[in-house]
């Protein structure tokens, strides 16, 4: 087996790891969606360790594509995976299996997104709830620098004393 038929097994094996794990994240952000709004906080904390060990196993994966795209010359440039796949794949296989899971990485990132906002909204939801009952005014909402919602309040009379 010569260099190119070699870098292109690993590649596809790589590939086809990181697009099978991409999938498995997909359906644990879908159950954290469902767990998020039936307030299931078990499922939460078992779907957050999910997400972790998924996460690692992608650091795992990607380390080793590095690894793989410096043994054969083209280093950590974010061009040098699409340069490597075109120097291993005549025929476009693994670069359509690289956008595939480009594809799926970006679904997984929105779905991410939303669940963060999800659980910023309870989050903020909560905090309200226990300021009017401590007797505190409503927060005001702020923006930070990088856009992140603040909230400010004033201190008031707790409805245990009013």
């Amino acid at each position: 087996m010569n260099d190119r038929q070699h870098c292109h097994k690993q590649m596809h094996d790589l590939l086809r790891a990181e697009y099978d794990c991409a999938g498995k994240l997909q359906l644990v952000l879908a159950a954290e969606t469902e767990a998020l709004t039936q307030r299931d906080m078990d499922a939460l904390e078992r779907l957050v360790g999910d997400k972790h060990d998924l996460m690692q196993n992608f650091e795992a994966l990607e380390l080793r594509k590095q690894q793989v795209l410096e043994q054969v010359g083209f280093g950590r440039a974010s061009r040098g995976i699409e340069a490597c796949l075109d120097w291993c794949d005549d025929h476009g296989q693994l670069k359509r299996g690289w956008q595939l899971l480009l594809d799926r990485l970006a679904q997984c990132q929105h779905q991410n997104r939303i669940n963060g906002a999800t659980l910023d909204s309870s989050r903020r939801y909560a905090q309200q709830a226990l300021s009017i009952l401590r007797g505190e005014s409503a927060p005001v909402s702020l923006y930070n620098p990088t856009g992140a919602s603040t909230s400010g309040h004033d201190s008031g009379r707790s409805l245990a004393k009013a």
